[in-house]
């Protein structure tokens, strides 16, 4: 239907849960964003403003098709997601995997690591994080992926790291690319240089055709991270345009839901561009006759 008619206006949404998370990551672009813990609505508070946005919809029926449940650590918060969830036919759990996942069915849980065990440990700072993480996420009763934000830490694991998750439960592995802050110390450090990045992406799109859709999201979305196409998708961002992003307090932020402080210049999560690559037609169309071609 989006190929056809293309990307309706809130067709995505994403709900900041909570102020509060169990972790500091070094890249955590969340805490620069000034929320404080009183600043949380409360759940009764949501469900009203859920029923109401809903309502609005009209014939839509709902607000938005599909909403991403971030935070914070959203499963520090778990009620919300409980009652809010039936509002959206497609919900995503981002989560950074310290706690249990919830035996929600239908939900999609991406579990956020940070390279091999030792690169994660220096990203979180939380010796056993990794190997608790990962006995969370391998749940063959529930879909979970793995997703991967790359830095100049972790940069230099993203094979192994592909070869160790194709090993286990998980259904797939994405990966996206540190976006800096402004005013966050030492997070320039962090950031890849364009001629980095793409020789990641090289590697990336390279391993793809070694595990297929075990990688998500399809090979042109990395093609369009590559530093020749990036600058004119997160110029006229897609997802910022089509995606209302909602604070903890449930107010609106700008211009995602990366907050006002992330230079969107330098960005590097993925939502822009599988958002692009997702319902452009012209790539859809180039990626089915190489798939012909090949």
């Amino acid at each position: 239907g989006f190929f056809a008619v293309g990307v309706p206006k809130s067709a995505f949404c994403s709900i900041d849960v909570t102020t509060r998370c169990n972790l500091r990551c070094k890249h955590c672009y969340f805490f620069e964003q000034g929320y404080a813990d009183e600043r949380e609505l409360a759940v009764d508070d949501w469900i009203r403003k859920l029923e109401a946005l809903t309502r609005q919809a009209g014939l839509r029926r709902y607000f938005a098709f599909q909403c991403s449940w971030v935070g914070g650590e959203p499963l520090l918060r778990p009620e919300l997601i409980e009652r809010g969830r039936r509002f959206f036919p497609y919900n995503i759990v981002v989560t950074n995997g310290l706690l249990e996942l919830p035996s929600w069915p239908d939900v999609h849980y991406f579990v956020s690591i940070d390279g091999t065990e030792e690169a994660h440990e220096a990203v979180r700072g939380v010796p056993g994080s990794y190997r608790r993480v990962k006995r969370h996420a391998c749940r063959p009763d529930l879909d979970v992926m793995v997703t991967m934000c790359i830095n100049r830490l972790n940069a230099h694991t993203v094979e192994e790291v592909i070869a160790e998750w194709d090993a286990t439960p998980v259904s797939h592995i994405a990966f996206e690319f540190h976006t800096p802050i402004r005013g966050l110390a030492g997070d320039d450090d962090l950031w890849l240089d364009p001629a980095a990045r793409d020789r990641v992406l090289e590697v990336i799109l390279a391993l793809k055709d070694v595990y297929g859709s075990f990688i998500l999201p399809p090979a042109r979305t990395y093609r369009l991270m590559q530093s020749g196409a990036c600058g004119a998708v997160t110029a006229a961002c897609p997802y910022a345009r089509i995606a209302p992003a909602f604070g903890p307090d449930g107010e609106i932020k700008r211009p995602c839901m990366l907050g006002p402080k992330a230079d969107c210049a330098r960005c590097g999560c993925i939502v822009p561009f599988v958002t692009r690559a997702q319902f452009d037609r012209r790539l859809i169309l180039e990626d089915l006759w190489r798939g012909l071609r090949g």
